[in-house]
């Protein structure tokens, strides 16, 4: 029981000392969630469809390595997913740290 107890603290003390985006080299995760959808939703096809395109699809997209657990290559599927996405970007989960990261002006979009 003393032995269980000790291997879930260290777990807990080494999760908790792990990296995460805030502590990467790029910098802290920007606390920058909007309180509200902008007043001026951003075009699907002009806007967030290109961010899409070239910050996601090289992995979600058809052939990629995370194609199966969301796949973004539609509006439909963008949209069924858009609050798991979100998440991920806004906790900079998204993209991963080796990745290119995306500006201030495509997090807002």
């Amino acid at each position: 029981m003393r032995a269980a107890a000790l291997v879930i603290a260290l777990a807990a003390i080494s999760a908790a000392c792990s990296p995460t985006p805030a502590d990467s080299d790029a910098g802290a995760c920007p606390n920058d969630l909007p309180q509200a959808c902008p007043s001026d939703v951003p075009s699907y096809k002009s806007r967030v469809s290109p961010i899409i395109t070239d910050k996601c699809n090289a992995c979600h997209g058809d052939g990629g390595v995370a194609a199966s657990k969301f796949e973004f290559t539609s509006y439909a599927n963008v949209y069924a997913g858009r609050g798991s996405m979100l998440n991920q970007v806004y906790a900079c989960r998204m993209p991963p740290a080796d990745a290119s990261a995306l500006t201030p002006d495509e997090r807002a979009a």
